[in-house]
């Protein structure tokens, strides 16, 4: 799947067919390519764009989640089709990976699970239209889930791990979690690994980049990037401050 993120003139594209169709693709124009069909596309300038790759055995997984529905077939929409939403999360998509500061991959998960969710509640044939949940979690499955963090905050985390701990599926965990904590579970994962970062600072002599390995920052650069714009201020500041 790709988002148009600028405008593209003269695309040259086919779908199930020989047949080729030509259009200006506007900003937000979703194209589909379902597992198994036959595809072209051609352009002769620069493009902007985001593929969006889910496996097919992926899909099928969270159509049987979200929607109890155990095949799943996807209609793309014709060429041109502006999807305000799709757009939205693919602009966030895009931002997180090419902003200076080293992608969280908990935030990324999570937008790819809202962008596949949508993809099937929109273009899959026969989709039921799903009752979104209206409370969080219950008071068991937040406690396991902060348990569950306070074990692996400094690990890769992945929403689908998340939600198996919860019970339920991918996104209504994301919805749920944010309704429970008052936040997304990438910023709560973020906050705990800041607060360990500052305890060990405060507390303690070890180097910097050493902190930001065991917290589960990538390097001190990212440590300092993430604690510069979540609490205003740097490690070098905070270890000076005490």
């Amino acid at each position: 799947m790709g988002i148009v993120l600028a405008p593209m003139r003269g695309l040259r594209a086919s779908l199930g067919s020989d047949r080729i169709t030509q259009y200006d693709a506007p900003v937000g124009c979703l194209i589909i390519n379902p597992a198994g069909v036959d595809s072209s596309l051609a352009w002769s300038e620069v493009r902007k764009n985001l593929v969006v790759a889910i496996p097919p055995g992926t899909l099928s997984e969270l159509a049987l989640q979200e929607f109890d529905l155990a095949n799943v077939e996807l209609r793309p929409p014709a060429f041109g089709v502006v999807d305000p939403i799709a757009l939205d999360i693919a602009q966030r998509m895009s931002a997180e990976l090419t902003g200076k500061a080293t992608p969280n991959e908990l935030y990324l998960d999570s937008l790819v699970t809202l962008f596949s969710t949508h993809v099937l509640r929109t273009y899959a044939s026969h989709m039921k239209q799903p009752q979104p949940p209206r409370g969080g979690l219950s008071s068991k499955s937040a406690r396991r889930i902060e348990e569950y963090l306070r074990e692996h905050f400094t690990e890769r985390v992945h929403v689908a791990e998340l939600a198996a701990v919860a019970g339920i599926s991918a996104n209504h965990f994301i919805i749920r979690f944010a309704k429970t904590f008052g936040m997304p579970p990438h910023r709560y994962l973020i906050n705990m690994r800041l607060d360990s970062a500052e305890r060990m600072l405060i507390e303690g002599e070890i180097p910097i980049a050493e902190i930001a390995y065991l917290t589960g920052f990538s390097d001190q650069s990212h440590l300092a990037t993430t604690m510069k714009r979540y609490r205003g201020r740097t490690p070098k500041d905070l270890r000076f401050e005490r």
